[in-house]
């Protein structure tokens, strides 16, 4: 416990910290981006916070103005991070949305960002849910609730931001479906199937919820399925349920775009990204000859 006193406190005096280095003009043109951001696109709560940790990072180790940057400015304090490529890409992403912005409100006249290729991230396949897996996971769930939060998340694929706003009269048990707000405040709907559906009116019908379905907020659902992964032995977070919802249907031989509409992803380079687990013996097993 008191190690992790330790290390909020030490969070705490970064943030004041930064703060003061960054002085009245660094931290409105935070606000300002970030403002725009949840009005344009919508942000969730831990977009907004990490937008908010990567711009104050960036402004007050760049020891110059924002918008007096040059491409070689950038590019030094990208290469900081050559050793941790998901933390460059990341800054890259957040700068390349952030001048882009500069430049279209007039703050500057030229983007440093089109300039600079976005770094490369080394191949990896990333936690995924396996059919087998979510079984294992159901079974070992002790409460109703518990069994229809793992069965949800596996057949929606649900965003965890989505899964945890969910309200009782979202619930379309008719045609097994769900409506939700996902990125951008887009509004669209999870789908389940009829397994899920049992579980869902079980927990319903045992525990009569009203408001929100599941009464989790983002952190707790996390801390659901870590207890459930731990007694079950698999490690399990509800990311790793959408990767699985993404490449279980790939496998099935639902197509691309399907799986986008579906997962409400935003183009087929994401649904690529989230199945990567997908391999070519994958592929092999569902060829059929052309010359038969």
């Amino acid at each position: 416990m008191r190690g992790l006193l330790k290390i909020a406190i030490g969070a705490e005096d970064e943030i004041r910290t930064r703060d003061f280095l960054l002085g009245k003009e660094g931290r409105e043109q935070i606000e300002s981006f970030i403002h725009y951001r949840k009005t344009a696109r919508g942000l969730t709560e831990r977009g907004e916070a990490n937008l908010r940790y990567l711009l104050r990072r960036y402004l007050t180790e760049l020891s110059r103005p924002a918008h007096s940057v040059t491409v070689g400015n950038v590019l030094t304090f990208l290469s900081v991070y050559n050793d941790r490529p998901h933390q460059k890409d990341s800054f890259y992403r957040t700068l390349k949305s952030f001048y882009k912005w500069s430049v279209k409100f007039g703050l500057m006249e030229d983007n440093p960002m089109l300039l600079i290729e976005a770094p490369k991230l080394p191949e990896m396949v990333l936690r995924t849910i396996t059919p087998e897996q979510v079984h294992i996971l159901i079974e070992t769930a002790e409460s109703s609730r518990d069994k229809a939060i793992v069965a949800l998340l596996a057949d929606s694929g649900a965003r965890r931001s989505e899964f945890t706003s969910i309200r009782v009269n979202d619930l379309d048990l008719l045609h097994n479906r769900i409506l939700v707000t996902g990125k951008g405040q887009k509004e669209g709907f999870l789908v389940f199937g009829e397994r899920t559906k049992e579980f869902l009116m079980r927990y319903i019908n045992e525990l009569h919820p009203v408001g929100s379905l599941f009464g989790l907020k983002p952190a707790g659902l996390r801390m659901v399925l870590l207890r459930i992964g731990d007694k079950a032995g698999i490690p399990v977070n509800p990311h790793a349920f959408r990767r699985g919802f993404a490449t279980t249907l790939r496998k099935m031989g639902v197509g691309e775009l399907d799986i986008q509409q579906l997962g409400r992803w935003e183009s087929l380079e994401m649904v690529r990204r989230y199945t990567k687990a997908f391999t070519f013996d994958d592929a092999a097993e569902r060829y059929k000859p052309i010359v038969t």
